[in-house]
């Protein structure tokens, strides 16, 4: 297969290698950019004008029998989120998904979206920061404000939502408040509420890993695999026997986001661990050595696809499998059926991260879930009544339902339990897979809050399908460092400064390491030392600080 040529946000390195530009940047390095924050003292002003405009609002709904959040004109609001995966080339704007239509006619809020271009959400949301142009609402998938939700409260940036919990965002704040965990992840370090979070119905268990295709190790008369020793045997005769150009597919960090399935085995992955709550920084650790080595060596032998540092992708590109080219990957648990339709003779199965010796334990994968990514208010919003309480109608019993089924007798009945339950057009549309469909026509997860009932799936998917969260939970998540970690504004700023240099500076020569371009072993202590020197033991210190006040308070 011919060479793909680098896009527009790629770099090409030396000896043909090619990296993503990451753009990190805190917002100092803004500032001198030539942009000064200017504090604006918002909330002092209007305050009062908030409590009254919720309560009217909400008065307006009732009076007018639940159909609208406004009365008189429509409102229209500004949003700012990246495009879901499962719709990248389907739609470029939201408003052809069927549940913000149906979202804007129940409510009476048009939304009228800012959605980057696919794989450069970061960069656009640090353009926002430098431009000071922000939308009324901020959907938030991997990027942040760099100092964390207090100073971007604090700067001026984001709406501080604490003194509406009881008003606008009342049926939010009732879940949010259903456990001690959720309060905790929920609430910053100086204790304020600064988004509303996706919240799910119950606990999701590990919903992303590695899958394999079933019907070539039957062929090669391979059993699964379950050391790295046999995942080199499979992936060499995948590439030898099966002509794949992939055997293996990497992300574009040479890690597999979300289950960290490949570097698991040697007990590190890509970012802050905790080891018997003692935090740790992986690709600092012996671990990761080992696991760039054996990754160099597959890279070497064929054995992973030669340009993922330039995929980007968190779950494997979908052609890739149906023509055959890749036989291991990383995606969620639903696509495996999905695959399997554009071949009627391939059988995809899931498998446990691979491990160095047979019964060696494993405390790295996927973690259990209960909350999901943040929501966030401009400071700035002309109508921030109207943004919170459309906000809170996802957490709302009819909201809810909404957002995760859409419209009765279309994308959704109700059975004989009296729950509801997706129609064909999600669950087998002709068209597009069921994430796709799901994305299309409800409202995709971790996009604008709510509470998310990924349950939804369950009735929907084939129980072999099913079988992936008992494979992939053979481990335990007990390395996992959780994210909603809570720090002071100080050490926010602190951290983020140090965090984002490290991160650049791993990611860059992980993809080194992997292609050989850098000597893993001539300069794995100089990688250390220059680790060390961008003071990555004052941002362990500083993530220890937050860990431990994390299990200590109630």
């Amino acid at each position: 297969m011919p060479d793909r040529k680098p896009g527009k946000d790629e770099e090409r390195m030396p000896d043909g290698v090619r990296v993503k530009n990451r753009g990190k940047m805190s917002v100092r390095m803004l500032r001198k950019a030539g942009r000064q924050i200017i504090f604006i003292g918002f909330l002092l002003v209007v305050t009062g004008a908030l409590f009254c405009g919720c309560s009217a609002a909400e008065d307006s709904r009732q009076k007018d029998g639940g159909d609208t959040l406004v009365t008189g004109e429509p409102v229209t609001l500004t949003v700012f989120a990246g495009m879901d995966s499962n719709l990248e080339g389907i739609i470029m704007d939201y408003n052809d998904n069927a549940f913000f239509q149906e979202l804007a006619r129940r409510t009476g809020v048009n939304l009228e979206f800012a959605v980057p271009e696919f794989g450069s959400e970061h960069d656009a949301y640090y353009s926002m920061i430098a431009s000071d142009n922000f939308p009324d609402i901020i959907s938030h998938n991997g990027y942040a404000y760099p100092e964390g939700l207090d100073a971007a409260i604090d700067d001026g940036y984001y709406l501080d939502l604490t003194p509406y919990l009881d008003t606008c965002l009342k049926d939010y704040n009732a879940l949010r408040t259903r456990d001690s965990y959720t309060v905790k992840c929920t609430t910053t370090g100086s204790g304020r509420v600064a988004a509303c979070y996706d919240l799910y119905s119950r606990e999701q268990g590990p919903w992303m890993g590695l899958q394999v295709r079933k019907d070539w190790l039957d062929e090669l008369g391979l059993p699964l695999p379950v050391t790295y020793d046999d995942w080199e045997n499979m992936l060499t005769l995948f590439r030898e026997k099966k002509g794949a150009y992939a055997p293996l597919t990497l992300g574009s960090n040479g890690a597999l986001e979300h289950s960290h399935g490949l570097s698991a085995g040697f007990g590190v992955y890509e970012d802050f661990m905790q080891i018997e709550n003692r935090v740790v920084y992986g690709p600092a650790q012996e671990g990761w050595k080992k696991y760039l080595s054996l990754m160099n060596r597959w890279y070497k032998k064929g054995l992973i696809d030669p340009d993922f540092m330039i995929n980007g992708e968190w779950q494997v590109d979908k052609t890739m499998v149906e023509n055959g080219q890749t036989g291991a990957w990383n995606a969620m648990y639903i696509m495996m059926s999905q695959y399997e339709k554009s071949d009627p003779g391939m059988e995809v199965v899931p498998v446990a991260p691979p491990v160095i010796r047979e019964g060696d334990g494993l405390h790295i994968r996927r973690e259990d879930c209960s909350i999901g990514n943040p929501v966030t208010i401009s400071a700035k919003c002309q109508r921030p009544e109207v943004a919170m309480m459309l906000l809170n109608y996802l957490y709302s019993e009819e909201g809810a339902l909404l957002a995760n089924y859409g419209i009765e007798n279309d994308t959704f009945i109700f059975g004989a339990d009296g729950k509801p339950q997706v129609t064909e057009k999600i669950s087998n549309h002709p068209k597009y897979s069921m994430g796709q469909a799901q994305a299309l026509y409800l409202l995709p997860p971790n996009k604008l809050g709510g509470l998310y009932d990924w349950t939804r799936e369950l009735s929907a998917v084939p129980e072999k399908d099913l079988l992936a969260y008992e494979v992939w939970s053979k481990g335990d998540d007990a390395y996992m460092l959780t994210k909603f970690l809570s720090y002071t504004v100080e050490e926010s700023r602190e951290r983020s400064r140090i965090v984002s240099s490290v991160t650049r500076y791993m990611e860059d020569m992980a993809v080194k390491f992997i292609t050989g371009v850098e000597d893993i072993n001539l300069r794995w202590d100089s990688y250390l030392k220059d680790l060390q020197e961008m003071e990555l033991d004052r941002a362990v210190e500083i993530t220890q600080q937050a860990l431990d006040r994390f299990r200590e308070e109630p």
